[in-house]
């Protein structure tokens, strides 16, 4: 009885750390992918921003990461700005994804799942999207025409709120 209460109480500490609308930007470095400096998350305040996490072995992602820089190419001069974050162990692994699905915008690496852990990442891709201030406004798990279309659209009225 007493582990029983005890996993029920692990249980509940870890779902109420997860991310949730209304939050804020975990404070994170993140190594980038190639050969360029690190990436600090916090850089991207003032920008409207969409964290994505995705990784080579995500089916969804390989229609996801497309459509993504389709609409960063869109909005960037408007203050959007998206970062990747890849969650392969292997950085070969990433590497083959990206010969086949280019983008455009900063990746990162988080082989060892800090960020993951840091946005308490349920599925694949999760999507997290911030305003200006970086605080989070919406979270997406997962892909399909209807998201694409609920994300675009929460863009839009984020790019035209006040900075």
């Amino acid at each position: 009885m007493r582990r029983l209460a005890c996993a029920a109480a692990l249980f509940a500490a870890a779902s109420a750390i997860a991310i949730e609308p209304g939050d804020r930007l975990p404070d994170l470095t993140l190594p980038a992918l190639h050969d360029s400096p690190p990436v600090a998350l916090a850089g991207f305040r003032g920008a409207v921003t969409y964290v994505d996490f995705w990784a080579s072995w995500c089916v969804p992602c390989r229609e996801s990461m497309p459509w993504l820089d389709t609409v960063y190419k869109r909005h960037r001069a408007a203050g959007f700005a998206v970062v990747g974050i890849n969650k392969d162990v292997a950085a070969a692994d990433a590497d083959r994804f990206l010969k086949r699905v280019v983008v455009s915008f900063p990746l990162v690496a988080d082989a060892r799942d800090a960020a993951a852990r840091a946005f308490d990442v349920k599925a694949m891709p999760s999507g997290y999207l911030l305003d200006r201030k970086g605080v989070i406004r919406h979270v997406h798990r997962g892909f399909t025409a209807e998201t694409a279309a609920a994300i675009e659209g929460e863009i839009e009225a984020l790019l035209k709120e006040p900075s």
